[in-house]
């Protein structure tokens, strides 16, 4: 079960929230080889940020999965998600943040059971 939880000082309306989560979710099944029915995105709030004293918008995304997800995985998610914020959101890709957390499957749960 991925997850990808996106924050962002960008303003986005309704419309555009759920078509970047549905890009967001399907780039990140596709390059993880997951099932996207297991997928979960978050889109968080416009939030207050700085990066490098500068409150231009910007981005950070954290993605975890059950098990590891590779330095292969993790660049080629990298450059997927890149080139999407750019598009959507119009942020300097410079100004992107992304932490990649592989977790056990014994402390991942779908419902009432672990992955493990």
């Amino acid at each position: 079960m991925p997850l990808v939880r996106l924050q962002t000082s960008a303003t986005l309306d309704d419309e555009q929230r759920r078509a970047l989560a549905q890009r967001l979710s399907s780039a990140t099944a596709w390059l993880l080889g997951k099932p996207e029915s297991y997928l979960m995105v978050v889109i968080e709030p416009p939030a207050t940020m700085l990066m490098g004293g500068e409150d231009a918008p910007a981005a950070y995304l954290d993605v975890r999965a059950v098990g590891t997800i590779s330095a292969e995985q993790a660049g080629a998610l990298s450059r997927e998600y890149a080139k999407i914020l750019v598009t959507a959101l119009n942020i300097d890709p410079e100004r992107i943040f992304t932490t990649y957390t592989g977790v056990p499957a014994s402390h991942w749960a779908h419902g009432d059971k672990t992955f493990g």
